[in-house]
């Protein structure tokens, strides 16, 4: 709650008195949490919009994310993306919201998960879950770099 509050008083202080804020303003001023930060990472890879999903990447990498954080962040994500399609093929009973593991105040978050599910085919997120698991291995033993790694994978699936 103070981290909205703190983004809320640096609008306001931008737009000053009986200024008017713009969702350009937002944009320019609000820190994006991760999470929000990997589902536009994910439009643009869905979009097959290779240089916006690398500015995006650089823009993490620039503002000290660690490598590994955005690994196991992208990993998870898609692995919720292939939760959903198997949820979706399967025709399950079970809920949505827990199907994908989320909090009540999460439940927002559905609509955006869908959205993104129907960019890739199952096997796609399969695959590219797959070539995660497989950088982090080659990571940690040396063989290969993490931020070339996560630039390839991104590069081969946009």
């Amino acid at each position: 709650m103070q981290e909205i509050i703190n983004e809320i008083r640096k609008l306001i202080e931008f737009a000053s008195n009986g200024g008017t804020i713009k969702k350009e303003d937002i944009d320019k001023l609000s820190t994006k949490q991760m999470q929000a930060i990997i589902f536009d990472l994910t439009d643009n890879i869905g979009n097959k919009k290779i240089e916006k999903s690398l500015e995006i990447l650089d823009t993490l990498i620039y503002n000290k994310e660690p490598h590994q954080k955005i690994l196991i962040t992208l990993y998870n994500h898609f692995k919720k993306l292939y939760l959903l399609k198997l949820h979706e093929n399967l025709h399950s009973n079970i809920d949505v919201v827990q199907v994908l593991g989320l909090k009540p105040n999460q439940v927002f978050l559905v609509n955006k998960y869908k959205k993104q599910a129907m960019y890739f085919r199952e096997e796609e997120i399969f695959n590219i879950i797959n070539e995660f698991i497989d950088l982090d291995y080659k990571s940690k033993n040396g063989l290969m770099d993490i931020d070339v790694g996560i630039k390839a994978i991104l590069c081969k699936n946009s």
